[in-house]
């Protein structure tokens, strides 16, 4: 019920990030990160998963579909904002840590829009600290750094609790056939359940070596479930109260329109939004009577650049803003002391520093694989038409192609632009609404574009014929042109519309799995990970996908699983290995 009640709010109150309203409803969603360690140095790479859960029973939420990860500063400032698509209610992302950043301590934070309306306190942190080797501290620094107290006290929502991660557990093992391996060598990890229901569960594993900086160690899924938390009910009864919608059905974006003459109308304005690209989409949304309008992204496109227009004859008389992006206000962390970098830790922080270095110069070798992702079919599919150029004779023009070619189009001029539209042979006379015209995904208030661009450059043409409607939207069919590159650029510029960058999502990763079946492969290139396998979609039950091999550092490195069964039931296992350099003895 607290779902519909959600779900009512969102198709029924338009505005921008914000919307007024007298409404009671329930705020169950929280979200755990896990990240493969707590303590970095320049050059290494932060890995995180995250979970979206209830904040009740902590089984998965289904209601935001985009989840939010930062890296923030002493400062209170926001270095890195990463967006991630929940699919299964999880993500996956990462951080390479540049020598931009300062040595000191930081805090990994993750949410939803829908945790905007809690306090600072219940969004999710990790505490982090980053060490740069490349960056002299002044001498204030280095006292204080000197002189502070450290703790391996875990951190969850500010609360310190313990840190006692089982490395047994009754329903989920881990196996592995003895304790101490030598470097480079195959190591056959085992995660076995007999139990069906934490066999289908959302789980991340990380092997790492550990360190000796000492650091507030994150919190375990267990012991993040252990930490009450009180559902939030939002209780909106003043007017101006704002509420942050949750992204369920994907990505928002909105904005505004407003009149440059403060006569003309703004309601019940047409708004065009293109994404671009390889998969692309073109949608329609209505301005209210204040002239506000937004946009719920359903499908998960990888670009970051869109354009957003005034559908409209007298467009040039309104001016076109988005919205910014919530800003969260971090002055209310609280962060550790500063972490103590003793001289003793000089030679460890070096070590780690040359290792790191080691491996982004042999990174060409070692590089992660994007996860193919899939080819979205356009909106209008599979109504169209096709035209494949090269399966005709091909012209030079816009206005050649269309008499020769494409003759379902022909071209109009009103008013010194041209217009397209299509015939269609049902109707006479044709009617004067131009069709949908898009290259590239990118809708063209006219065509002047067009008209001198290379048709060589043109893979195909789509064409609807007849009444087609984006939603309320009419237009009198659809032309959409696919470039070969699919990076068409328009030069239509305009106060009524808006070309800009978004934050969006990035493609999963692969993560490299470095093997040695025999002793040449790769046996002259240095192997100085100290980050030995990191899988964020963890499978139980599988005899090869979870093995591994070691890496030319010896020393101790952690088995850490995490993660959450469908009916919320945390599992939190670790388990220590010791990795020993044979070729000294």
């Amino acid at each position: 019920m607290d779902k519909l009640k959600t779900l009512i709010l969102l198709f029924t109150l338009i505005s921008g990030q914000f919307i007024n309203a007298q409404q009671t409803v329930t705020l169950d969603e929280t979200v755990f990160i896990h990240s493969n360690a707590s303590s970095f140095v320049c050059g290494e790479t932060i890995l995180f998963k995250i979970y979206c859960l209830k904040s009740s029973d902590k089984t998965p939420s289904t209601i935001s579909k985009v989840g939010y990860v930062e890296l923030v500063d002493e400062n209170q400032k926001s270095v890195f904002k990463t967006k991630i698509a929940l699919q299964n209610s999880t993500g996956q992302g990462d951080y390479f840590i540049p020598t931009t950043l300062k040595t000191g301590n930081y805090k990994l934070i993750g949410y939803t829009t829908w945790m905007l309306n809690k306090k600072i306190s219940d969004y999710f942190q990790i505490d982090l600290t980053i060490v740069n080797p490349f960056k002299s501290e002044t001498k204030n620094e280095a006292e204080i750094k000197a002189t502070s107290v450290t703790t391996n006290s875990p951190i969850v929502n500010s609360e310190v609790i313990s840190n006692n991660v089982s490395n047994t557990n009754s329903n989920i093992k881990i196996r592995i056939p003895k304790k101490t391996f030598s470097t480079r060598e195959f190591v056959d990890l085992k995660i076995e359940t007999a139990n069906s229901l934490f066999e289908d569960g959302n789980y991340s594993l990380s092997v790492r070596k550990t360190d000796n900086i000492s650091t507030k160690k994150q919190a375990s899924a267990t012991e993040f479930s252990s930490s009450s938390k009180e559902i939030n009910v939002l209780n909106i009864q003043n007017p101006t109260s704002t509420l942050y919608l949750p992204e369920a059905r994907g990505g928002i974006i909105s904005g505004k329109i407003t009149a440059k003459n403060n006569t003309d109308n703004v309601n019940d304005k047409f708004i065009g939004l293109s994404l671009p690209g390889k998969s692309f989409t073109f949608e329609i949304s209505q301005t209210d009577a204040a002239g506000n309008f937004v946009f719920y992204i359903k499908d998960t496109y990888y670009t970051s650049n869109i354009t957003v227009q005034l559908i409209d004859e007298k467009a040039e008389n309104y001016t076109l803003k988005l919205n910014n992006d919530p800003e969260i206000n971090y002055s209310g962390l609280t962060f550790p002391a500063p972490v103590n970098l003793s001289y003793s830790l000089k030679e460890s922080i070096l070590e780690r520093s040359i290792s790191a270095q080691i491996e982004n110069a042999y990174f060409h070798k070692k590089v992660d694989n994007l996860s193919k992702v899939p080819t979205l079919e356009p909106f209008y599919s599979p109504l169209a038409k096709t035209y494949v150029l090269d399966d005709y004779t091909r012209f030079k023009t816009l206005k050649e192609t269309a008499i020769e070619v494409v003759t379902d189009i022909f071209i109009r001029q009103k008013d010194g632009k041209n217009y397209l539209h299509v015939n269609d042979p049902s109707v006479f006379p044709q009617l004067p609404e131009p069709a949908l015209v898009l290259i590239d995904g990118l809708y063209l208030e006219n065509q002047n574009d067009l008209m001198n661009y290379p048709m060589k450059n043109v893979f195909k043409v789509d064409i609807i014929i007849g009444r087609y409607y984006v939603g309320s939207k009419p237009f009198n069919g659809l032309i959409s042109f696919t470039t070969f590159d699919k990076n068409f650029t328009s030069t239509q510029t305009g106060s009524s519309i808006v070309k800009t960058d978004i934050l969006s999502p990035k493609p999963k990763k692969i993560y490299n799995k470095i093997e040695y079946n025999n002793q040449v492969d790769n046996s002259r290139i240095p192997d100085y990970r100290n980050q030995l396998f990191w899988i964020p979609d963890l499978k139980l039950n599988e005899s090869n996908n979870n093995s591994f091999y070691t890496s030319d550092i010896s020393g101790n490195f952690e088995i850490r699983l995490e993660g959450f069964t469908k009916n919320g039931t945390p599992v939190s296992i670790s388990e220590f290995i010791e990795v020993k350099d044979t070729s000294l003895n």
